[in-house]
């Protein structure tokens, strides 16, 4: 499970590619919400808890990125 900074899916789903989540649940919240800056990852992520997509204490990569080649990332379980 990956839930990467909502900015669009032009980058969301070639970031999942590249880090090589391709069969993983990525969540796609821009869509629904638009580019909410900081609170794209929490936003994402609680809906996908909501939702039921993801299994209790699964893995799930949080992963944020910015101007000027800014990023950081950290592993959690999923509660």
């Amino acid at each position: 499970m990956s839930v990467l900074h909502q900015a669009n899916l032009r980058i969301i789903e070639p970031v999942a590619r590249r880090i090589g989540a391709v069969n993983a649940v990525i969540a796609r919240d821009v869509v629904d919400s638009g580019n909410t800056s900081a609170a794209s990852i929490p936003l994402a992520f609680s809906k996908l808890v909501e939702r039921g997509e993801l299994e209790k204490g699964a893995p799930v990569l949080l992963f944020g990125f910015g101007g000027g080649l800014s990023y950081a990332g950290q592993v959690v379980h999923c509660p």
